[in-house]
């Protein structure tokens, strides 16, 4: 080697030579896959649900304290009269490990709008329950109940504090304030409803003044409470008396709280039933037939031989004539 040449070498480091790459565009490429993801998700979202669970979703975000933590569990109604859940098995046999997402339909269930109308209700006897005159004053008195057919507040019964005399309609005062204060709360919401009256077992000796006779007189008095505290008159859909048919407690029949007053705010799907239910009947449909026609001219007999009132005979005579 002669003199006055030199030779050097220089080494790159943590550069993209031939056959080799960093790893850093995978994280970029991820970042961006995971965001198209969620855009389309969203996209989704806003194509599926109507304006109300779209109000609601955003409500969620404006206060998510607001909400029970339970309530995530209830899905939101996308249309087609069915909700979905994504539920996530583990593999089984034959699945080799893969992960696969099984959608689960559920009809007839609650949308987003009925669980925060529930909450709201919750919220509000939460606040009749600790801010009467004396916190707690109702607190063993008065349960919420979320079924299939709406909201049901139920009024109970106790025997530190009965809520009427015994065998009669006469509503105790501690009640009357009770229903007083539940009326404008339940007249805020846009529920029709249906009120129930409910006794035990016991039976008590009054001729022609059974259980069935009792539980209707109270839950017409709990109507008229209601209204009198401020609660619409036309919300009121329907009050009956199921005397000891539905027990709260079917081990103890006597027990008290099966002496109750029920408060059922109707979905809009159980209301529209309750009508088609009550509905007159077409009169092309009462066609019948000879068999039957013959059974209930028996039927009538036997009602005339009880003496039946005349003018009810002729009603009923009348009626089947047309």
């Amino acid at each position: 080697m002669s003199k006055g040449h030199v030779i050097v070498i220089k080494k790159k480091h943590g550069g993209h030579g031939d056959g080799h790459h960093g790893g850093s565009w995978k994280v970029a490429f991820a970042d961006f896959a995971i965001a198209m993801m969620a855009l389309f998700l969203l996209l989704w979202i806003m194509s599926a649900t109507d304006k109300e669970q779209k109000s609601a979703i955003a409500s969620y975000f404006d206060d998510p304290g607001s909400f029970r933590p339970k309530s995530s569990s209830r899905p939101i109604d996308f249309g087609g009269g069915m909700n979905t859940l994504v539920d996530i098995p583990k593999p089984g046999p034959g699945q080799r490990g893969r992960e696969e997402t099984e959608v689960v339909t559920k009809e007839n269930t609650k949308t987003l709008n009925n669980t925060l109308i529930f909450d709201k209700l919750s919220d509000e006897l939460q606040k009749l329950i600790g801010g009467s005159k004396s916190a707690g004053r109702y607190e063993d008195y008065i349960q919420l109940e979320e079924t299939p057919e709406g909201m049901r507040i139920v009024i109970l019964d106790n025997n530190k504090r009965n809520m009427f005399e015994k065998g009669s309609a006469r509503l105790k005062p501690f009640y009357q304030d009770l229903l007083l204060e539940l009326a404008p709360i339940v007249n805020k919401l846009s529920f029709r409803l249906m009120i129930s009256g409910h006794t035990d077992s016991s039976g008590f000796q009054r001729r022609a003044y059974s259980n069935w006779e009792l539980s209707s007189d109270r839950a017409q008095i709990a109507r008229r409470t209601l209204v009198f505290g401020g609660l619409e008159e036309s919300r009121i859909m329907m009050v009956l008396g199921m005397a000891d048919r539905v027990l709260r407690n079917p081990e103890n029949p006597e027990d008290s709280s099966n002496r109750r007053i029920e408060i059922l705010l109707l979905t809009k799907e159980m209301e529209e039933r309750l009508e088609d239910m009550f509905e007159p009947v077409e009169k092309d449909t009462q066609n019948f037939s000879d068999e039957e026609s013959q059974e209930m001219n028996k039927a009538l007999d036997k009602a005339i031989d009880n003496e039946l009132p005349e003018e009810m005979v002729d009603d009923i005579r009348q009626e089947m004539l047309n």
